[in-house]
């Protein structure tokens, strides 16, 4: 069985429920927009400590890419076939690594 509608609602009911949620909006916006006044006129804090600085912060090694479809391969040992695409790596010579560059005497 169907519960039963409630009655529509008249012109002038819905007009000042509407008013009055317009209302309500309007004034959030204004106590937003003086918040915000507020806190663009405070000075922007001041750093005790040094932060970190990007040469001590370690970088991940990029991950190894199949040279067929250039996706990246998964962790673990590589088989012969890429598990994406099913290149074969035999097909290509393996890639010298970089030179690696002496390090700074300290």
């Amino acid at each position: 069985m169907r519960t039963p509608r409630p009655s529509p609602a008249s012109a002038e009911d819905l007009h000042a429920r509407l008013s009055a949620r317009i209302t309500a909006l309007e004034d959030r916006v204004r106590r937003l927009e003086a918040r915000l006044a507020l806190e663009a006129r405070k000075p922007p804090p001041v750093r005790t400590r040094a932060s970190v600085s990007a040469a001590t912060v370690r970088t991940a090694r990029p991950r190894p890419r199949c040279p067929g479809c250039t996706l990246e391969l998964p962790r673990g040992r590589r088989g012969e076939s890429c598990v994406w695409c099913g290149f074969m790596f035999a097909a290509v010579p393996r890639r010298a690594s970089a030179p690696k560059t002496p390090r700074k005497p300290r």
